[in-house]
C-alpha cells in the first residue's frame, strides 16, 4: 500500500518535469511492470486488477502492455499521462 502511494506521488511529480529528448529511456527505466501495477491498482476493479496480475506473471510481459491494459477512464489525468508515456515508449 505504501509503495503504491509513493508511486502515485511520484507520478504527480513527474507531470511537472519537462520532457527531455530521451524521455522514452527515462520512463522505461523508471516504470517496470510492477510499478505500473502499483500505480493503477487504486483505480481498477478487482476483476481487471486480477487479470493484470495474472498477465504480469506470464513470461515477456512488458510494462507498456500492462499500461495499455490498465488505462481506464476513471483515473486521474496524471496517471493516464504516465501510462500513455509508457505505451509510447514501448517499454
Amino acid at each position: 500500500m505504501l509503495v503504491g502511494l509513493l508511486i502515485t506521488v511520484s507520478a504527480y511529480a513527474d507531470r511537472y518535469q519537462p520532457v527531455l529528448p530521451n524521455a522514452e529511456n527515462t520512463i522505461c527505466d523508471k516504470y517496470g511492470w510492477s510499478e505500473v501495477e502499483y500505480l493503477v491498482r487504486p483505480y481498477l476493479s478487482e476483476v481487471l486488477y486480477s487479470a493484470l496480475v495474472m498477465q504480469g506473471q506470464s513470461a515477456d510481459y512488458r510494462a507498456s502492455a500492462a499500461a495499455e491494459q490498465a488505462l481506464e477512464k476513471h483515473m486521474p489525468e496524471n496517471v493516464k499521462e504516465t501510462l500513455r508515456l509508457i505505451i509510447a515508449a514501448n517499454c
